[in-house]
Formats: C-alpha cells, structure tokens, sequence
C-alpha cells in the first residue's frame, strides 16, 4: 500500500516507476472548503509517498544494473 488513502500505486519495468490510479474516483462527494483542502492534502501526501517509493524503486533497480555489471562491491 502506497500512502494513507491507498488510491495510487506503484508500477515499475524495465522502462521505470510510474504512478498508476486504481479508481476513477479520487475523492467523496465535498460541500465545504475544509473537505476540498483535506482531501486535496491527503491526495498530495499519498503522491508524496508514492514519490518516495518510486526513488527507492528506481535506486534499487540502478544499483542491482551495476552490481550485474560489477560496477560496484
């Protein structure tokens, strides 16, 4: 699970990470300014998890390329 709300995952391949949706629909039905900005704000926290993972993804992927390659240690 990506972030709080688990509405993004992680994808990654031999072309890179990518974040990927899992449903069309991102937020609940909001009638007030304090909904929208705390939906919103937790939207950008679970980007910024997937942020994260995705640098820890593609960081592990470069360093298992060079260790094939005995590049390192």
């Amino acid at each position: 699970m990506t972030g709080k709300l688990d509405k993004f995952y992680i994808e990654h391949d031999i072309h890179g990470a990518r974040v990927m949706v899992r449903s069309h629909q991102l937020t609940a039905g909001c009638i007030a300014d304090g909904e929208i900005d705390t939906m919103v704000q937790l939207l950008k926290d679970d980007l910024d998890a997937c942020a994260r993972e995705m640098k820890w993804v593609v960081k592990g992927d470069r360093r298992a390329l060079f260790a094939r390659r005995g590049d390192i240690g």
